[in-house]
């Protein structure tokens, strides 16, 4: 179940993001809206009551994009999709882990549905053109083949990369400790003001990550 009273609200120049914090695993599911797109980030379970908290803010999402397959970022995509009738997005790379319950981990949960029917594939690094808004889409492999970082403007969003003084899982399904490794060292490549929203956890900056985060001084 999810609170829908827990949201954390983030301006900055004129985009706006909700996280909606999901009980399950403790999920973080983002909402990102204004400049004239308006995209769900991993929907990952309680799809009735994102709706319900969608709805009372008056937000219809354009388009779900999914930083990764695993169960606790994807298990809502398809009912949010079909209810308002929008594409949802995951890496080529993802494309084995959401089609074997196994490897998406929805089998350790006893969900023996297709998490996600229909999709739209992205590539790698690119900048989407999305309702003429570009959006950054970096593969990071290293939690799973296929798991990508998520770049609007100053915001970042780094699924199970990257979380505050912490990092993701390289022991699941998917995982690769080697690329993890390629992926963190990328991230110090990026500017220190982005403001980082991980898939779990409180959110942080890269500033205080490059300062304060072991796994990126190692």
């Amino acid at each position: 179940m999810m609170s829908t009273e827990f949201f954390r609200k983030v301006k900055l120049d004129n985009i706006e993001v909700l996280k909606i914090k999901l009980d399950f695993l403790d999920t973080n599911c983002y909402m990102i809206y204004g400049d004239g797109i308006n995209f769900l980030i991993d929907p990952g379970s309680d799809s009735e009551k994102i709706i319900r908290f969608l709805e009372k803010r008056k937000i219809n999402p354009d388009l779900v994009i999914n930083t990764h397959c695993h169960f606790d970022h994807v298990g809502a995509a398809d009912s949010i999709t079909r209810y308002y009738k929008i594409p949802a997005y995951i890496h080529q790379n993802e494309e084995e882990i959401l089609s074997d319950q196994d490897k998406n981990l929805s089998s350790f949960f006893n969900v023996n549905t297709l998490l996600l029917k229909t999709y739209k594939v992205l590539y790698g690094k690119e900048i989407k053109d999305f309702l003429s808004k570009k959006i950054d889409i970096i593969n990071t492999p290293g939690h799973t083949p296929g798991s990508i970082i998520v770049r609007y403007g100053d915001y970042l969003f780094t699924g199970d990369l990257l979380f505050k003084d912490s990092v993701g899982r390289t022991d699941l399904p998917g995982g690769n400790s080697k690329q993890m490794k390629e992926s963190l060292m990328f991230l110090k490549t990026l500017e220190k003001n982005l403001l980082i929203f991980p898939g779990h956890g409180d959110d942080t900056t890269m500033e205080n990550e490059l300062k304060n985060n072991y796994f990126l001084n190692h």
